[in-house]
């Protein structure tokens, strides 16, 4: 029998979910290649919702595509349309900072790959 007392509350509660989640990713972020956008029809708490879903070349669970992810995609990858987008590399990760309903809850994020800084010209 496991000690509840030692999991944390992502654990206390797990989710098998068939998308992508902030504890699959972590922090620190994957690396992923776009593969496409797909809708889907996705049980909601208020009835059946249509969503948009991203997917990615490597083996990992697709991505539900919120407002603020499909608006930071053309800007991470410069692409301006979602076929221009295939095979563009983002980095898909936890920030800790997102805020759901008054609450500091954590959410997936996209952003750029990091690259070495640039220098200023002297």
């Amino acid at each position: 029998m496991t000690d509840l007392n030692s999991l944390n509350f992502d654990d206390l509660v797990p989710s098998e979910s068939n998308y992508l989640a902030k504890k699959d990713v972590g922090e620190d972020g994957l690396i992923l290649t776009i593969k496409g956008f797909k809708r889907e029809v996705l049980k909601g708490d208020d009835g059946d919702e249509e969503k948009t879903v991203l997917y990615f070349v490597e083996d990992i669970k697709p991505m539900i595509l919120n407002r603020t992810n499909a608006q930071l995609i053309p800007i991470i990858t410069g692409a301006s349309t979602a076929g221009e987008a295939r095979g563009k590399q983002v980095v898909v990760y936890n920030d800790a900072t997102i805020a759901f309903g008054g609450r500091i809850t954590g959410g997936i994020r996209l952003k750029k790959i990091p690259g070495p800084p640039k220098s200023v010209p002297v």
